[in-house]
């Protein structure tokens, strides 16, 4: 789950929002579903999800070429145990404004479905580096070649959509050359970790094609050792097309004019209507207060 915070005036906003793989919202098709996590006593526990089937999946405008899909959701309990991504650690189209590149460590999060525990949720991390990271559409998928990031990891069937880390590496100066007295700057890794993107899959091939130049997929070869990761920013996109940003709009507005409005005790509630999707957007959207001084 991804939040997007919004300020307006002195209120900040916090609009939630499911994020996943486009390929694995198309293969819901509209049915309802179920997303399962731990509750905040450690037990495991299933959301029913779209059991009205009206629930819109948001894409990207160029197509399912760009592997994201993204629908406006919230909690129903507040005992649910998860944390939301915030949008302000996505990693840019720049990805040297925040010293990051190839070589740094990323991590895969995500459920490993042959050992997915009974009575709680055992999610699995998944450690590599970032091995490729291409400013245009070469990476060969089954949806075509498309934009992404090539990251030197095994990935696994059943964790597209998982979001995928990228810890940020640091230049230590004056140090030395082990053994002598040479100056030499080291580099470490820090607690600063960004959203490099959500994992799209994995190239297998025929074993007896491992010397070959050409990267075929074949189904039932082997892990070739490298996952693609669709870019955070392509998330950030679809959150703000046209209609989302509008619907946004409309909550800061609408909470604005309550603000200039007294309200009767005996005034009756507005009816929530799932149908109406703004109104659904303002149901689970929140406003953070600010600190009173």
């Amino acid at each position: 789950m991804v939040v997007l915070e919004e300020k307006e005036a002195n209120d900040t906003f916090r609009f939630p929002y499911l994020v996943t793989a486009n390929h694995v919202a198309d293969a819901i098709n509209g049915a309802p579903f179920k997303i399962r996590g731990n509750n905040k006593s450690g037990q495991a526990v299933e959301i029913s999800a779209n059991e009205s089937g009206d629930l819109k999946w948001y894409r990207h405008s160029k197509g399912k070429g760009i592997d994201v899909a993204v629908c406006q959701f919230g909690l129903p309990f507040p005992d649910f145990d998860a944390l939301a991504i915030n949008a302000s650690i996505f990693v840019p189209r720049d990805v040297t404004q925040l010293k990051i590149g190839v070589g740094d460590e990323v991590l895969i999060t995500g459920l490993f479905s042959k050992i997915k525990g009974k009575s709680r949720n055992i999610p699995i991390v998944r450690i590599g580096n970032l091995a490729m990271a291409p400013s245009e559409p070469v990476v060969p998928t089954r949806l075509g070649n498309i934009e992404a990031y090539v990251i030197e990891a095994k990935s696994l069937g059943g964790i597209s959509g998982s979001p995928v880390f990228i810890r940020q590496t640091v230049d230590i100066h004056g140090g030395f050359k082990w053994g002598t007295n040479q100056p030499a700057i080291h580099q470490a890794y820090t607690d600063t970790l960004y959203l490099l993107g959500l994992a799209h899959g994995h190239w297998r091939i025929d074993p007896e094609e491992l010397d070959s130049p050409d990267v075929k997929h074949d189904p039932e070869g082997i892990n070739i050792g490298l996952a693609i990761v669709v870019p955070a920013v392509h998330i950030l996109e679809v959150i703000n097309n046209e209609e989302l940003t509008i619907m946004r709009r409309k909550v800061k507005d609408e909470d604005a004019s309550k603000e200039h409005q007294s309200t009767m005790d005996s005034a009756a509630k507005p009816t929530f209507s799932k149908e109406d999707f703004e109104q659904s957007l303002k149901k689970v959207s929140r406003k953070i207060e600010p600190k009173k001084k």
